[in-house]
């Protein structure tokens, strides 16, 4: 694996905490990163041959819902640019596997 990932996706997460009398929300971003081998998230690591697929559901305001296609079922990333960069250069990595 290099020390470069050939495509980057910056990806969020929210967790809302609710208080006695507030709830506040806190954003975090994270890099889904994918390599020659494997997909890397802030807290997995996906090899490349356990990901069957990757898609995305857009929505009005710029950002959308990403899923990896996984053997141990879909994750969802909730990205904030267009993915289809990343998913052309895993379908080609795929099909160099194969």
């Amino acid at each position: 694996m290099t020390n470069q990932p050939l495509m980057s996706l910056t990806y969020m997460t929210a967790e809302k905490r609710v208080g006695w009398i507030e709830q506040s929300i806190s954003r975090t971003d994270g890099t889904l990163a994918l390599y020659r081998e494997s997909i890397h998230s802030a807290n997995q690591m996906f090899p490349l041959q356990s990901v069957f697929d990757c898609s995305h559901k857009p929505f009005s305001d710029g950002t959308c819902l990403f899923y990896l296609h996984t053997n141990h079922g879909v994750r969802t990333f909730h990205v904030t640019s267009d993915p289809a960069a990343f998913e052309r250069t895993f379908r080609k990595l795929k099909s160099e596997h194969v």
